[in-house]
């Protein structure tokens, strides 16, 4: 079972072992490969006993494992478990289970819509998307790059947050100026700063869709199933 930090205290602890120079060239070293201490030494240029030092917070902190050769039982290996280190940059779990979200940008004609389907797509569960001010139809560049993706957007049509028939678990605005704006939102809200494409030809419908499959992949992780 994989172990991931699960506390303040905890996270603290691996910042602060991380948070020297060659404690960090010393995982560096160790990210595709095994090292026995003198190969550690040889790449960090400390001496023996500091790196002794080193390694020990580092285990301390569940960063490393120490071993012995399973060949020359007089020879020792020092292996990165990046597992640990997979918990610093995940998100926090929210708080509460999640089955409605809903996704708002100003027109609900490209972000909004683009978020929704790759919530979908990424998770099975429900996810609609909404505007400010909705455009007369969707974007035919979000057609387009949606299509690329194997999404569809083709019955989509474009619609008032306030005429939602649902109340969300979870509300992501996707443009600043939905969030700045005065939705009446009865719910956990999250806001990304994602560009306005329309401007930017298919490139910036490519970007977009990008930026937006990575942080909907960020938030699938922090998202407890209903």
């Amino acid at each position: 079972m994989t172990e991931l930090p699960s506390s303040l205290d905890d996270r603290v602890a691996l910042h602060h072992a991380l948070g020297e120079p060659t404690r960090l060239r010393i995982v560096d070293a160790l990210q595709l490969s095994d090292r026995s201490p003198k190969q550690l030494v040889e790449l960090t240029g400390v001496p023996t006993n500091l790196l002794a030092f080193h390694l020990n917070v580092l285990e301390d902190a569940g960063v490393i494992q120490r071993g012995p050769s399973q060949g020359d039982a007089r020879r020792r290996y020092v292996r990165l478990r990046t597992e640990r280190l997979a918990g610093l940059t995940d998100p926090r779990p929210l708080p509460g289970a999640v089955e409605h979200v809903v996704f708002v940008c100003t027109a609900n004609s490209a972000r909004s819509q683009l978020a929704a389907q790759l919530w979908q797509a990424r998770t099975g569960r429900p996810a609609l998307s909404a505007g400010t001010e909705p455009a007369p139809q969707v974007h035919p560049l979000a057609l387009a790059v949606a299509e690329r993706h194997s999404l569809d957007l083709a019955d989509a049509v474009p619609r008032r947050y306030s005429e939602l028939e649902i109340e969300p678990d979870l509300v992501v605005s996707v443009c600043d100026r939905a969030h700045e704006s005065d939705l009446d939102i009865d719910a956990p809200t999250l806001h990304w700063s994602v560009p306005d494409p329309a401007d930017g030809g298919p490139d910036g419908f490519a970007a977009v869709f990008e930026l937006l499959s990575e942080r909907i992949d960020r938030l699938a992780r922090a998202v407890v199933a209903v």
